[in-house]
């Protein structure tokens, strides 16, 4: 491999043309099957019997854990984490990279409003727990989109020319951050889980439609 080219061992098939496309297609068929159980009403019964098994769950020290992690998932954790890599990206001369992680972030939260208004569901206040239940709607998981759509573009930003083991390992703690904010709004029950098995659908989504046009983009530069 010649010095100074990027080795993309994991993303290629999430990033790049035929599989941005795949991967956006199966994302956006999910989210539109969840959002029509939630109009339904057909995720009720599969909602309701999650949180209740989930809130059996009452450890202070799992919920100072919960505490920290969905502070990953805020606009404030994205945004810093997003921002310090474009930052990066910027001092090695990628601009077009840079733009990427900016435009990755900042669609997925208009995305996310845009989706809020359109479905309007209301939380689940009836168990919302030591967290105070927020004033916009509840599908999709605000956290969990913007986790998906995030995280997976800053870990290969960050190890796309280390080794394959460490790219593996960056990746798979990607993925346990994303799952983990997900499982926190349901923790705190401020969300159903079905928000957020729409908020990772649509995150990831967007995330395929955005690597999909930075891939092409790049292509037609060479």
């Amino acid at each position: 491999m010649r010095k100074g080219k990027r080795r993309q061992h994991f993303l290629p098939l999430a990033i790049g043309r035929s599989g941005g496309v795949l991967l956006a297609g199966l994302a956006f068929w999910f989210f539109t099957k969840q959002a029509d159980n939630v109009v339904e009403g057909n995720a009720d019964f599969y909602d309701q019997n999650i949180m209740e098994a989930v809130h059996r769950i009452d450890d202070p020290g799992v919920t100072r854990a919960m505490h920290a992690i969905t502070q990953l998932g805020s606009h404030a954790g994205i945004s810093t984490a997003a921002g310090l890599v474009a930052l990066m990206m910027l001092r090695r001369g990628r601009k077009q990279d840079a733009w990427t992680v900016v435009i990755s972030t900042g669609g997925a939260m208009a995305i996310n409003t845009l989706l809020k208004n359109i479905y309007q569901r209301r939380r689940p206040q009836e168990m919302a727990r030591r967290i105070k239940l927020p004033a916009s709607h509840s599908f999709p998981s605000g956290h969990s989109l913007l986790s998906a759509a995030t995280y997976p573009i800053v870990a290969h930003y960050l190890v796309e020319r280390h080794s394959l083991a460490t790219q593996a390992a960056v990746h798979t703690l990607a993925g346990m951050v994303i799952l983990s904010v997900g499982f926190s709004r349901v923790y705190f029950g401020v969300h159903f889980p079905s928000d957020v098995l729409g908020g990772f659908a649509a995150g990831f989504g967007w995330l395929g439609l955005t690597s999909l046009s930075h891939t092409t983009v790049e292509a037609t530069e060479k």
